[in-house]
């Protein structure tokens, strides 16, 4: 994630752009009305500040998960509190994680850890697991 770390606004905005070229129905849960000068999603200041922010949540969830269970617990209870009523289930959480495992392998290349895929999967399935199941 050091490589990452770096420059958090751009690889969290590539992120979600590459969420959004595969899933185009998530622009839509979220609010990009904020930089009203923008012309596309690219350049839109309020597309970089929520990429921040869920970039860095995922960076804690992922420190918390290594070293402190207790607060990855917290923090989880959190975030699922904060998203409920927004129709966010676990199969979203689940989409979202394929696809910056997708952005983190392209960006890492062969430096990415073989393990990688297998422990993304996991942490991404234990999140999941706390979201409600979408109405079928």
């Amino acid at each position: 994630m050091a490589l990452i770390r770096k420059d958090l606004d751009v690889h969290g905005r590539n992120m979600l752009l590459l969420l959004f070229h595969k899933h185009p129905h998530y622009v839509g849960y979220f609010d990009f009305t904020d930089d009203t000068a923008a012309q596309t999603l690219v350049d839109n200041k309020s597309l970089f500040g929520q990429a921040i922010h869920v970039i860095k949540t995922f960076g804690s969830l992922i420190e918390y998960g290594l070293k402190d269970p207790a607060l990855f617990d917290e923090t989880l209870k959190k975030i699922t509190r904060l998203h409920e009523g927004r129709n966010v289930f676990g199969s979203d959480v689940l989409i979202i994680g394929d696809v910056l495992l997708s952005y983190l392998g392209q960006v890492l290349g062969t430096q990415a850890s073989d393990l990688l895929p297998a422990a993304f999967r996991k942490l991404f399935a234990t999140i999941a697991a706390r979201f409600p199941v979408a109405p079928q």
